[in-house]
């Protein structure tokens, strides 16, 4: 199963978590664990690489973490949470087609 904590800031998505893998086919063919590979990498591509925002990020093998610079306010923060939102928008929508493969919870910081 894949853990996605989204990580908020007084209600504000502010980064993500994500941990596991879905366990829905071999290694290179799991469809489920694709999906939420390309939600999760295009957020992250979404807060680095387009909005250009300060965020530490690490990946390893089953682990994706982004959790934005805590001096970011204002526009660019309204800016990251759609971002953040349409990627749990993305996420949920696929876990309601493999619920048993995705997992969410929240963390306040």
């Amino acid at each position: 199963m894949v853990r996605v904590t989204v990580i908020r800031e007084q209600g504000t998505p502010v980064g993500f978590e994500l941990t596991g893998h879905a366990d829905q086919g071999a290694y290179g063919e799991d469809i489920v664990c694709a999906g939420i590979s390309a939600i999760t990498e295009t957020a992250l591509l979404g807060i680095t690489d387009v909005l250009k925002l300060d965020a530490a990020w690490t990946r390893e093998d089953g682990h994706l973490v982004c959790e934005l610079s805590r001096d970011i306010a204002g526009e660019d923060l309204e800016k990251a949470a759609i971002v953040f939102n349409t990627m749990i928008a993305g996420l949920t929508s696929l876990r309601q087609a493999y619920p048993k493969s995705l997992k969410f919870s929240y963390r306040e910081v």
